[in-house]
């Protein structure tokens, strides 16, 4: 009989709630999110595709130019998603992943580069509108994007010299040598409008070139020049060769800066030029300071413990300072690549090592011997045999133009790449079925 009246009691209390108002249950419904796509094992949702088109639609605002259709920008957004979405699947089958780590050391650098804390970051991507937890997923798909570039594309990309070449030869055309100069114009003084005065055109040419030795160019200009630019003090500015006349061309080729011409004798005149400045294309002057160093390493190990590879470190340079040779040393007890060529490193720049060792590199005198310093690649013993400063303005553009060369051709490939990918996919659109 108990039992009788308990399953009653269950049995009301369930009615009571599937049975419930449904004014109540209309106002806690709350719509699924539905799924609009299917690519490979990934799904794409209805909010998913709504946040992009915010994304696109946030983005276009910021350029010059009408504003596309939503159908346009639900078809690029979608788009966007199956690309991203053909990635991840990817990456998930190759083991290529973006570690919480990596991920925190970007979002500290984003807020280093701005000169504010993570905190005030997190701030500032919130005001936008942008919750600090998709900005993340955001950074997290560029890197992920980034590793397959590297990894599959871009590892199998060649720059040649012959490209470098070119590509600096076809900037230096688009950037072609201007010459910003200035002219003072004396006209031939005439008799009757018909006749040249030769005479007072040479008195009054040689009063001009004396008083250039005395004053300066603009003021002789604004007194005396009859050319068109004469109360801005002769200032022609900056022009190409192809903008300059012809019968100034071989004078402003031989000039240098801040020099006056010889007279220039032309059809109504006589022509004054200074040379102001030459603007050409130039490289960036990158100067540094390089240090030719050596150094014997030996690494950590489960096996010998911090203490005993110090003890052998210290043993080592005392060998040295007894007598041994550093190179000799280095061939026989370091424990790295370096080993084979006597310990030698060849010539450092800034950056090229880790900061442990860089900072006690550049505390060294030549041919002093360091004491033991730990890094992340085990303890180690530095000699420093010679320092210079080294013009890498060369290198360094070189550098630069190899480094855009081959993003450019990364993502051309990328676009292919990620063409067949998407023809090999499975992807199923049903975002316009009813």
């Amino acid at each position: 009989m108990i039992t009788k009246v308990i399953f009653i009691c269950a049995l009301t209390i369930l009615q009571n709630i599937f049975l419930i108002n449904p004014l109540s249950a209309a106002q806690k419904y709350v719509e699924v999110d539905k799924i609009v796509a299917i690519v490979e094992t990934q799904t794409i949702t209805n909010s998913e595709l709504n946040k992009k088109k915010e994304k696109i639609r946030k983005a276009l605002s910021q350029q010059e130019g009408d504003m596309p259709s939503d159908k346009k920008i639900t078809k690029l957004s979608l788009d966007q998603l199956i690309v991203e979405k053909l990635v991840f699947e990817y990456t998930l089958m190759q083991g290529i992943s973006v570690s919480e780590e990596q991920l925190n050391n970007v979002m500290n650098g984003i807020a280093k580069s701005n000169n504010i804390s993570i905190e005030e970051l997190i701030k500032e991507i919130e005001m936008d509108g942008t919750s600090y937890s998709d900005f993340r997923e955001d950074i997290r798909i560029r890197l992920l994007f980034d590793q397959v570039k590297k990894r599959i594309i871009g590892a199998n990309l060649k720059i040649s010299k012959f490209e470098i070449d070119n590509f600096i030869e076809l900037q230096k055309e688009r950037t072609p040598t201007k010459y910003n100069y200035s002219h003072i114009f004396i006209e031939y003084i005439k008799n009757n409008d018909v006749d040249v005065d030769v005479e007072k055109t040479k008195i009054k040419l040689t009063e001009v070139v004396n008083k250039l030795k005395e004053r300066n160019f603009d003021d002789v200009a604004i007194n005396y020049s009859d050319g068109p630019m004469a109360k801005k003090g002769g200032l022609i500015g900056s022009k190409i060769i192809d903008e300059i006349p012809d019968i100034f061309i071989e004078s402003l080729k031989s000039m240098k800066i801040g020099e006056i011409s010889q007279p220039i004798n032309g059809s109504g005149g006589f022509h004054l030029i200074k040379l102001n400045q030459i603007e050409e294309f130039e490289m960036e002057t990158i100067v540094v300071s390089q240090s030719k160093a050596k150094q014997i390493l030996l690494k950590k190990n489960q096996i010998v413990s911090e203490d005993e590879i110090k003890k052998k470190l210290n043993y080592i340079r005392n060998l040295i300072i007894e007598g041994m040779s550093f190179s000799e040393a280095a061939e026989k007890y370091s424990e790295d690549g370096s080993a084979a060529s006597k310990g030698d490193l060849g010539w450092l720049s800034p950056g090229d090592t880790i900061p442990e060792f860089e900072i006690e590199m550049d505390n060294l005198e030549l041919n002093e011997i360091s004491q033991p310093i730990k890094t992340a690649l085990g303890w180690h013993l530095i000699q420093v045999n010679e320092r210079r400063e080294k013009d890498l303005s060369s290198e360094s553009l070189r550098q630069k133009v190899k480094d855009s060369l081959l993003k450019q051709k990364t993502d051309i490939k990328f676009n292919d790449w990620i063409k067949t990918l998407k023809e090999g996919a499975h992807i199923e659109i049903w975002l316009y079925e009813n």
